[in-house]
């Protein structure tokens, strides 16, 4: 499952490669945006990267008019300054701290880059991992970058470096250059940058002074002066890649587009990848389940034989045209006769009239379950409680005793019969003579008592003693039914 999901998560990130970008800024006057009022004679900048909503007003686009002996500046007259080299670093911004020493028009900046200064020839020519490489610590102040060892180091530099660089803090002037600045996240390749520098009424490091000389060439490039750094706002309308172009409007015919692919485009990209890749893991997986599948069937000629498997290829066309025939296996036989039975018992439950309460009643002796102690009491010759037929007590009862078979038990108990005394083993008594009195003496009156401080056991019936006066006559009896009354009247276990 694991390795499935990851596959997943692979393909979808192919497929939306390009297409996801760094975080910055949006367009407009909503939270972490940017919005421009571009004019020569007066720009104004707005920002709520902060948090709160800030505006940089009264800011004049400083142009550039080109010269035989090099360009000239003036603000609010001229065209657009181009800087051009190989990007070594960028920052994108969709915030800004004051804490960082951000201030002022800092927080219209959102992109900062470091160009190492060559013509764009030059930096396309370079190979990668040739170029200079710029290890960025913090980058909170877009003029003021925080480096560390690398091959440049951008807080570092002086007139004894070997190396030229821009330090550019960038403001679109249109949303799609906004939107286009996310090509900067891309380190280590040509740009070309073209904008306007900003000149205010305020004294602040990057912004142009008439009091200050710079390097610009004949075509309106901006050049690095002998300090070997120079740190300016842009005004930006257009960049420039090796691989397209960033315009102010959009419009372009080789309009840099996020997630574009050179050459072929982002359309015929992802047509082609699916085309490839879900064509292709198709194609494997249809091709990896035949494999398994001819090996398991070689496996399986080789366990039951060629015969095994000619009748295992007809049981399967059978079971197949009996399916066809409309024939019922034994699980679906099974299962619709289940379905069957709950929609019936569903029918009947709900045709059923409410049951009312029933009163459980509890047993003397919840140990007993359903043994009733009453009927094993009368069977041992004691008395039940009960005026009415003694039933067990519980869900059900397997022992019925009714007063009248009480009352014979005890008659028998309290009479001496003559098969129920012990046999003789000397001659027959004859018939007419009188009854011979037991020398053995009489238990049953001690059976109650028996009966209840011990287990009921089986009771051996003796003769009971005749009274010496007037003894009583015997009551003829069937002598068959002695023996089986007393047995089946006795359930002591």
């Amino acid at each position: 499952m694991r390795g499935r999901a990851l596959a997943v998560c692979v393909f979808l990130t192919m497929v939306t490669a390009g297409c996801l970008g760094p975080a910055t800024a949006s367009w407009g006057s909503g939270s972490s945006s940017v919005e421009v009022s571009f004019a020569m004679d007066d720009t104004t900048v707005k920002s709520t990267l902060t948090g709160a909503s800030t505006t940089s007003s009264d800011l004049v686009p400083v142009g550039c008019t080109p010269g035989t002996e090099g360009g000239s500046l003036a603000p609010g007259n001229g065209t657009e300054v181009t800087f051009e080299g190989y990007l070594a670093a960028s920052q994108l911004y969709d915030s800004h701290d004051e804490i960082t020493g951000a201030r002022g028009l800092d927080f219209g900046v959102t992109t900062a880059v470091g160009i190492e200064e060559m013509p764009f020839a030059q930096a396309a020519s370079i190979e990668d991992g040739d170029g200079s490489r710029v290890n960025v610590k913090n980058w909170g102040n877009p003029l003021m970058p925080q480096t560390g060892a690398g091959t440049a180091d951008l807080d570092d530099l002086d007139s004894e470096s070997s190396t030229s660089w821009f330090i550019l803090g960038l403001i679109p002037v249109s949303e799609n250059v906004l939107n286009g600045m996310k090509a900067l996240n891309e380190w280590h390749q040509p740009v070309s940058i073209s904008g306007y520098l900003v000149s205010a009424n305020a004294t602040k490091e990057g912004l142009w002074s008439s009091l200050r000389a710079y390097e610009v060439g004949n075509d309106c490039s901006m050049e690095v002066g002998s300090t070997n750094y120079e740190k300016f706002y842009v005004l930006v309308t257009s960049i420039e890649l090796e691989g397209g172009t960033v315009s102010l409007d959009g419009e372009a015919d080789d309009e840099w587009v996020h997630g574009d692919v050179p050459l072929i485009g982002r359309t015929l990209f992802v047509l082609l990848f699916l085309v490839g890749g879900v064509g292709g893991f198709v194609g494997a997986y249809v091709t990896s389940s035949r494999m398994v599948l001819k090996s398991a069937t070689k496996t399986m000629a080789i366990l039951v034989g060629s015969e095994g498997m000619e009748k295992a290829g007809k049981v399967s066309k059978d079971a197949a045209a009996a399916k066809e025939a409309g024939m019922e296996s034994p699980t679906e036989r099974k299962a619709r006769m289940d379905r069957e039975r709950r929609e019936r018992e569903g029918q009947t439950e709900r045709t059923k009239p409410p049951k009312k309460a029933k009163k459980e009643e509890e047993s003397t002796d919840a140990g007993l379950g359903d043994f009733d102690l009453d009927s094993v009491l009368a069977s041992a010759g004691v008395p039940s409680k009960s005026s009415g037929p003694s039933t067990s007590s519980g869900r059900s009862s397997s022992v019925v005793v009714t007063d009248a078979a009480a009352n014979m038990d005890r008659m028998q108990a309290s009479e001496a019969p003559v098969s129920s005394a012990p046999r003789s083993t000397g001659p027959p008594q004859q018939r007419g003579g009188p009854p011979q009195r037991s020398s053995q003496p009489s238990a049953v009156r001690n059976e109650p008592e028996a009966a209840t401080s011990s287990p009921p056991v089986r009771r051996k019936r003796v003769a009971k003693k005749a009274k010496p006066a007037a003894p009583e006559p015997v009551a003829e009896r069937p002598p068959s039914h002695d023996e089986d009354e007393d047995s089946f009247s006795d359930f002591s276990f």
